[in-house]
């Protein structure tokens, strides 16, 4: 029987769904007739990180062309083909278009809408439908109980069934703005958290984080009220009249500005660079866990002793030597060295090291090497035990999203151009979101250890937050038992409550003989599909979106990942229509 998909969303995942399937078409068109595609925006193939919609031209992406995986043509080719008006309208050279350069995402944006229509056609030219809606959100998922059949339910039109369905939806920000008190749950669209055209903000703005979409809002503000004029290599800030009190402050809770963009060697990351599948299964302890330190000590500490050799830090090496160093003493030992009393001058010496390694081609060994080791983790993370799941949240992610989130060097020099202006700063520690006190009270007030500030204006950028059940925008699946919350199984209890003290009674769930730890997102397989209240996988229903299933996938994002997870699902896919092929003959 011809069989229908839906895909849920059209940005970049979906666009790789479609370049995979598109590659299997010889056999994927003997199954599959007809693709839906959803998207709740105007615009399909684009995604909501690079489209007009959410952000604007001085919002730049920190990925070059060499490491966005490679469809039909890569970025730096599209650009040289377009004509000399369309460059200058987004502000780019002609004659510096490169491989290793990196772009605004309006930019990125333009280039995935072409590649999804170019991977569209394709599909219709292998007697593959694509029936395209646009302005088409899908409120619900409704599987049906007597057949392989999916219904999309669709605000505002006609629903669609399908006989399957990927979930690659993307971005959710599910926290409301509070706009009588300045309040931003999201930085999202950019123009929301903007002055009205010819009004300055002419008072200290708060932001929640100092990462990449902090600096969005940064770079954003910052040309509201004034300009940026270039001086050779340097940028100078130069602020409008009647702009003497806008300034900007960061909070982060370690205190951290982030790591700059980086030369690489391998610009692709691998899951199998430095371990064989094999090999992983052949470490695993006899209750089947695959162990955070003895992962650490038997697969990334001998990748990362000839990386940290070649990048000529001796010390770490030597210590890495040491059997007692574990994971938890790397990543102490690597903080430290990006630690600085004054966290703007640790970025300027660092802007200085990372412009002289570029120019010289330089890669920074062990970032690639972490980067790559933690991907391998990453998609074996099924294999940990539920102490490593939550020591690897807890104390290993925020130190590798402060690495591999790299800034672009211009960025980094608007940052310290606003830093010398005395426009921008940086303030350590938890921030408390406090209660609104009266109705009419129009500030966001937070606490900072045991100082009260209060900003009229404060903007949440601390990154995309994985989702809870109750949460999950498609409730019918969770109410007819076809999703469950993620969960990693307890190796010993005493020392999940040690390690977690008082959240055990909200956190721990006991099934038949085991305990295990509830995490953030939904439970998705190996290869992405639902898993239900039983522990069965849900035939056919996929889920590629990083804020839910970040739980069990904790290091499953970028555009390499998208890849990767449609890659992963499309060969299930095959390999379901073999085995039912099988089955028949």
């Amino acid at each position: 029987m011809k069989q229908s998909i839906g895909i849920v969303g059209s940005g970049p995942t979906a666009l790789y769904v479609l370049k995979n399937i598109a590659d299997n078409s010889t056999v994927i068109s003997k199954e599959i007739t007809t693709i839906y595609i959803t998207e709740k925006e105007t615009n399909t193939g684009v995604g909501m990180p690079y489209s007009e919609k959410y952000t604007e031209l001085c919002n730049m992406s920190n990925i070059s062309s060499e490491e966005i995986p490679f469809l039909s043509q890569s970025l730096a080719s599209w650009l040289k083909e377009q004509p000399k008006e369309a460059l200058k309208a987004l502000e780019i050279d002609a004659d510096k278009i490169s491989e290793t350069a990196v772009y605004p995402r309006l930019v990125l944006g333009q280039y995935f809408k072409n590649e999804y229509e170019h991977y569209k056609s394709l599909l219709e030219n292998a007697n593959i439908k694509v029936v395209e809606l646009c302005n088409a959100e899908v409120t619900d998922i409704i599987a049906s109980e007597t057949a392989q059949e999916f219904e999309l339910v669709i605000q505002d039109k006609d629903s669609i069934t399908c006989n399957g369905v990927i979930i690659a939806s993307g971005h959710e920000w599910i926290n409301e703005d509070n706009t009588q008190l300045g309040y931003f749950a999201s930085p999202w669209p950019i123009t929301k958290v903007l002055p009205k055209k010819g009004t300055y903000d002419n008072y200290t703005v708060g932001i929640l984080g100092a990462s990449l979409s902090a600096f969005d809002v940064v770079s954003s503000l910052s040309r509201r009220h004034g300009h940026f004029k270039k001086q050779g290599a340097e940028i100078e800030y130069i602020p409008d009249a009647n702009t003497e009190q806008f300034t900007i402050v960061m909070h982060d809770f370690n205190g951290w500005l982030p790591h700059l963009q980086y030369e690489q060697k391998e610009p692709m990351r691998e899951v199998y660079r430095h371990v064989t599948k094999n090999v992983l299964l052949d470490i695993l302890d006899e209750n089947g866990f695959l162990g955070l330190d003895t992962y650490f000590n038997l697969v990334c500490k001998p990748a990362l002793r000839k990386a940290l050799f070649k990048d000529d830090l001796l010390d770490v090496v030597g210590q890495l030597q040491n059997d007692d160093f574990g994971f938890l003493d790397f990543v102490a030992v690597m903080t430290k060295k990006h630690e600085y009393p004054d966290p703007f001058k640790g970025m300027e010496k660092e802007l200085v090291e990372a412009q002289s390694a570029i120019k010289k081609e330089q890669p920074i060994y062990w970032k690639e090497v972490i980067d790559d080791l933690m991907y391998t983790l990453n998609f074996h993370a099924e294999l940990l035990s539920a102490e490593d799941h939550y020591t690897f949240n807890k104390q290993v992610m925020p130190f590798l999203l402060n690495v591999i989130a790299a800034m672009p060097l211009e960025s980094a020099k608007i940052m310290l151009a606003l830093h010398k202006k005395g426009k921008l700063s940086l303030k350590k520690g938890a921030v408390k979101l406090l209660d609104q006190k009266t109705s009419d009270q129009k500030e966001t007030s937070i606490e900072v250890g045991n100082e009260k500030i209060s900003y009229k204006k404060f903007i949440t950028c601390s990154g995309q937050k994985s989702i809870s059940l109750k949460n999950f925008p498609f409730q019918s699946l969770v109410h007819s038992g076809k999703v469950r919350a993620a969960r990693s199984k307890v190796a010993s209890i005493k020392k999940m409550y040690d390690l977690i003290g008082e959240e055990r009674q909200f956190n721990l769930i006991k099934n038949k003989k085991s305990w295990y730890l509830k995490l953030n997102g939904i439970d998705v397989s190996t290869n992405f599909q639902l898993i239900d209240v039983s522990g069965n996988e849900v035939p056919n229903l996929y889920d590629l979106s990083f804020t839910h299933t970040s739980g069990v996938r904790p290091y499953s994002f970028g555009l390499q990942s998208c890849e990767l997870t449609s890659r992963i699902v499309v060969e299930d896919f095959i390999k379901s229509f073999q085995e039912k092929s099988n089955l028949v003959s």
